[in-house]
């Protein structure tokens, strides 16, 4: 019995020893399995996408953890001059396997000295692309067969910089800034081999249209309608070569460039029976209203011809509080019954986009909900921006008891939309308010009079008046908070229908003026993740 004991108690003390921690390496635990698993890394990595310090950061962590971390860090790349071309061409040498991540390229060239003056100065001016360089050439090469989203803002786009563009021929996306002087066979030679392209987007608006020359375009295009455009016979598609099949377009205010939108509407050119989603803004109504005749034939085309498929339609406005009456508002929804946005029959998604500041007028919603079919509508979305200072000064025009114009109150939208006769399949309004205030304001101190002793001092006077601290105490964080709150609370109970009915959603962004993460609000720098 005794001998028998001994050998349990060996039996047991080795059975210990046996599982007793071992001490592993971060090596062979690796080898091991102790990792995350690489759809989990690239989840993370995804995450982190916004902020290059953190991917860098995880890409020094280990290896399992490099290469998740590369797909995001590099996956998209800016060129804005010939350094930046030689910097990725030493990437791209020392690290082959970076090129495939890159699928999002941006290309920026301005020649400020072909922004101004006469035409014949311009033509004198001798220049030369960076991206004719021999660094250029060499990424163009490389980049040709990952990039996915191409985002020009390249002035002037000629022949001097297609060589590099032209390379990109697995482009779904692209995206064309300054296409106020574009040339129409410029951007038909430069899409000629992207035939995957399926996303058009053209933003102008940076050099105001001339009256003379809209006028001259004008009778030009509508004297010319059905033969050919001659302005790009020298890329005239062949019979092999289908049309492209574009499922997204933005304009942006290049409304006034006929030729642009005749090579548009060409069915040789583009099949638009697949578009699903137009994104369309037009000539703010200053300029507008210096043209003697608006011109609506190419845009009322437009709209017959995506009619029956569109799912998506934005609207954009820029303009201020105090700007003329919308020419173009007027025209497409004066008469909502013979509207040619009746003919959307298809569509689902009303997003109206308002970057007239300080402007809480629902005029817009009520005019376009009113034009468009009703029957199908599932989503409408808003979007406007409002100054923490001009927020009570705003405010009780549209939400206060209307006394004579009803139309410009939110009750008529809440009595508009709420009606399940006449929207019977809307599931959501969705309004976004963006609330703009400078946190750098309440940190001013005022300048102290004992001490200048300047009677006449401007800082004395205006930094220590009432207004002066009215105004840092709306700027405040708290104050901004309960702005928000009391924005918040006004949409929520002036659209009580709505509310019940479980359809309302209001958002309220705070954007501060004074961050250094704030971006341009062009829309051309707004990338879909």
């Amino acid at each position: 019995m005794d001998s028998h004991q001994k050998q349990r108690r060996k039996k047991a003390k080795s059975a210990t020893n046996s599982i007793a921690p071992i001490r592993r390496s971060s090596r062979v635990a690796a080898r091991q399995g102790w990792r995350i698993p690489p759809e989990i890394l690239l989840l993370i990595m995804k995450e982190l996408r916004n902020s290059k310090v953190s991917l860098k950061t995880a890409a020094l962590v280990c290896r399992a953890w490099r290469g998740p971390a590369q797909v995001y860090l590099f996956s998209q790349m800016h060129i804005r001059q010939d350094t930046d071309c030689s910097r990725i061409s030493k990437i791209f040498q020392k690290s082959p396997h970076i090129a495939p991540h890159v699928n999002r390229l941006v290309v920026q060239e301005l020649d400020v000295r072909l922004m101004f003056g006469s035409v014949k100065e311009r033509m004198s001016i001798l220049r030369s692309s960076y991206l004719q360089s021999r660094d250029a050439t060499k990424i163009a090469s490389i980049l040709g067969s990952s990039v996915r989203e191409l985002g020009l803002s390249v002035y002037p786009l000629d022949k001097s910089n297609l060589g590099f563009l032209k390379q990109m021929k697995r482009v779904q996306t692209l995206r064309v800034d300054q296409c106020d002087e574009m040339r129409v066979d410029v951007l038909a030679e430069l899409i000629h081999d992207m035939r995957n392209l399926t996303s058009l987007d053209l933003f102008g608006g940076e050099v105001d249209p001339d009256v003379e020359e809209y006028e001259n375009d004008r009778l030009d295009s509508l004297a010319d309608t059905k033969t050919t455009l001659s302005t790009v016979s020298s890329v005239e598609p062949t019979v092999d070569v289908p049309p492209f099949r574009l499922t997204q377009l933005t304009l942006d205010r290049v409304e006034h460039r006929f030729g642009l939108l005749k090579f548009l509407l060409d069915s040789r050119y583009f099949d638009l029976g697949t578009l699903k989603d137009l994104d369309l803004t037009w000539m703010e109504a200053e300029d507008q209203s210096d043209i003697a005749t608006l011109d609506y034939t190419f845009l009322d085309r437009l709209l017959r011809r995506v009619g029956s498929n569109l799912k998506g339609l934005t609207l954009e406005f820029w303009g201020t509080h105090f700007s003329p009456r919308d020419q173009y508002l007027e025209h497409y929804t004066m008469n909502p019954t013979s509207s040619l946005l009746g003919c959307l029959v298809t569509l689902e998604t009303l997003s109206i986009i308002s970057h007239e500041y300080n402007r809480f007028d629902p005029s817009l919603c009520l005019a376009l909900s009113t034009s468009v079919p009703s029957s199908s509508l599932t989503h409408i979305r808003l979007k406007t921006c409002i100054g923490v200072d001009d927020f009570a000064e705003f405010t009780p025009v549209f939400f206060a008891q209307p006394e004579e114009d009803q139309a410009k109150h939110w009750k008529a939208v809440d009595s508009l939309l709420g009606d399940e006769n006449r929207f019977p399949v809307l599931k959501s309004l969705t309004i976004t308010v963006i609330l703009e205030f400078d946190s750098e304001i309440p940190k001013r101190v005022p300048h102290d009079p004992e001490i200048c002793r300047n009677p006449y001092c401007f800082l004395c006077r205006r930094l220590n008046d009432e207004r002066a601290k009215e105004m840092r105490n709306r700027h405040s964080e708290e104050s901004v908070d309960r702005t928000s709150t009391q924005i918040l609370g006004l949409f929520e109970g002036t659209l009580a229908r709505l509310k019940e009915r479980g359809l309302l959603n209001v958002e309220i962004e705070k954007l501060d003026l004074s961050s250094e993460d704030l971006k341009p609000e062009f829309g051309f720098w707004k990338w879909d993740d």
